[in-house]
């Protein structure tokens, strides 16, 4: 039989264990904490209101074909926090999780414990299908970066830039097989480490160079150049010995040019 002393040990021994679980990354993850249905983000729990200290970034392709599925990431970083949760969600895609840490709850991604930074930073991959009809999707995301010591105190949050995905019918084609025009598309994953690919479609055998640019307008890379067929082509791009940063790439091919901007994270 339990005397009073021993009820309130295990009364408090209980308390500290549930609190404990509830206040890191919570084991488990929760959903509905981003701008999709929820302007409260993680407050209640790690602090009422958000925290500028984190950012959060979604980078993945801007137009994905109906039906598509496209490579996204969302890029988590705070410096001096050593723990960080997650939740993404999508208004009419739907989401699959590619980084063994998250997974699908509710029809949004989650984690699945609360999981390490590294060096203040962490990238959750997944992947997005787009819905049956062009239109407009966006996709969310909440981030939380924690002490990983059982206490509210060193939690911060911040919500994502919200990602507009622009969902489009199949490009309408010259003899079945070739786009009707140039384009390049935005990389992916984007902020990325340490790979990130760019896709481009020409409508007919062209030469194409692609070079990357720091801010400066210094080259750094030739990632490409060649003659390549008509249709939609990609290239993948590992930077060695480059510091993170903001970097543009930029196609040329006949009298095409197009600048895109990504973002790399280490």
């Amino acid at each position: 039989m339990f005397t009073r002393n021993t009820k309130v040990v295990v009364f408090s021994f209980l308390f500290v264990f549930v609190t404990s679980l509830y206040v890191f990354s919570s084991s488990g993850g929760f959903t509905g904490r981003t701008l999709k249905t929820s302007t409260s983000g993680c407050g209640g729990c790690h602090g009422s209101t958000s925290s500028s200290d984190v950012n959060v970034f979604i980078g993945g392709p801007d137009t994905i074909t109906v039906g598509q599925t496209g490579a996204f990431s969302v890029t988590l970083t705070r410096a001096g926090s050593t723990g960080s949760g997650i939740d993404i969600a999508a208004k009419n895609g739907s989401l699959a999780a590619v980084s063994p840490f998250i997974h699908v709850s509710n029809g949004e991604l989650t984690h699945n414990a609360n999981i390490p930074l590294v060096l203040g930073n962490i990238t959750f991959l997944f992947n997005y299908t787009a819905p049956p009809n062009a239109g407009t999707d966006t996709i969310f995301a909440t981030g939380l970066a924690t002490n990983s010591d059982g206490t509210t105190g060193g939690d911060f949050w911040n919500w994502a830039p919200n990602r507009v995905v622009t969902v489009i019918n199949p490009i309408g084609l010259n003899n079945n097989s070739e786009p009707v025009e140039f384009r390049l598309e935005q990389n992916y994953p984007n902020p990325f480490n340490p790979a990130t690919t760019i896709s481009f479609s020409v409508p007919k055998t062209a030469e194409v160079t692609i070079k990357v640019y720091d801010i400066a307008g210094n080259e750094v890379a030739d990632i490409f150049s060649g003659k390549v067929n008509s249709g939609t082509h990609e290239v993948k791009w590992t930077p060695q010995g480059v510091a993170s940063g903001v970097y543009f790439y930029k196609l040329v091919s006949e009298d095409f040019s197009a600048v895109r901007k990504m973002m790399l994270v280490k």
